[in-house]
């Protein structure tokens, strides 16, 4: 009981109400709650009498929100939340947590780098159901505001307004080029070796911010690179146009893709450009399975100590 006077008010009634006040309509109140509907009816008549005042008007084509009732719906959501919480945080103290963790990915090879934690995660928690979604960093973003995903994996390159993150790896940029190359045997690049070279690379439209610092930085190096071919699609695309001579380029240098065929991987000296992988999540209502997450990234993949938000 919460408070009483002559019935005793359960958090029951106040999820009933919660559903009314949104449907405004007692039969698909009802379906949504899976209960009868005179039995919901004489529910939110008990919460009245409890409350001492109507909270609904009742009429023909439904139901209206009485002035009592809307002060009322606010803070009767409050307390579903917080009983939420509250029963989140006891599960999490027996060391039990479930729930729904949607998390965006921008590509496979960041999803097989965070595989370890969501392995000891599971483990961890195995009645936390997991949701995985596929897109672009843009994509993300919208659908962290848009809460349809708990967190997003992707490359960050600016802080970002009501959103926290938190890196989770940090890749070198290095310069690509066929194993048959004439350049091929020098041990590091500076960019302006490279300013007589035909290039292949993401197009704009797959990649926006590292299309546009790369030529950024040629411009920095003193040169405009001559692009022969841009690729749309999956970046790794560019790499396979190096391993058939048909340029070179520069790319974040995973250990994943360094075995590639026909192609040799070269320090980028000046400048050294590098990207970092962020979790990134909403600073407003962060669910319990969320930050339990967060925290065992955290453990596994401690930031570098000078972490900052890279260029590319």
């Amino acid at each position: 009981m919460l408070f009483g006077y002559g019935h005793a008010m359960e958090l029951r009634h106040l999820r009933y109400f919660v559903v009314v006040a949104e449907e405004l309509n007692l039969t698909r109140a009802a379906a949504k709650l899976r209960v009868a509907q005179p039995a919901l009816s004489r529910q939110m008549h008990d919460l009245e009498d409890e409350l001492q005042t109507p909270l609904l008007e009742r009429r023909p084509a439904g139901v209206q929100l009485t002035r009592a009732g809307r002060a009322f719906y606010p803070r009767a959501r409050a307390i579903l939340r917080q009983a939420a919480d509250a029963a989140n945080e006891a599960r999490t103290a027996g060391g039990a947590v479930s729930g729904r963790l949607a998390l965006g990915f921008a590509s496979g090879i960041l999803l097989n780098h965070l595989a370890p934690v969501i392995a000891w995660f599971r483990r961890a928690h195995p009645k936390v159901e997991f949701d995985f979604f596929h897109a672009k960093a843009t994509e993300q973003l919208k659908a962290l505001r848009d809460a349809r995903i708990d967190l997003g994996a992707l490359n960050l390159f600016a802080p970002t307004p009501g959103l926290e993150h938190q890196t989770i790896w940090r890749v070198p940029v290095e310069v690509v080029l066929p194993a048959t190359h004439p350049l091929a045997k020098q041990r590091e690049f500076a960019l302006a070796d490279l300013r007589n070279e035909d290039f292949v690379i993401c197009s704009r439209e797959s990649r926006p911010e590292f299309y546009d610092e790369f030529f950024r930085q040629c411009a920095n190096a003193g040169f405009h690179p001559r692009v022969v071919k841009e690729v749309d699609g999956y970046p790794t695309n560019a790499l396979g146009l190096v391993s058939v001579n048909a340029g070179v380029t520069v790319f974040p240098h995973f250990a994943q893709v360094e075995r590639m065929h026909g192609i040799v991987w070269r320090p980028l000296s000046k400048p050294k450009v590098w990207v970092e992988f962020a979790l990134v999540w909403r600073r407003q209502n962060v669910s319990r399975v969320t930050e339990e997450f967060i925290a065992l990234a955290a453990k596994h993949f401690p930031p570098p100590a000078d972490s900052k938000l890279a260029p590319i």
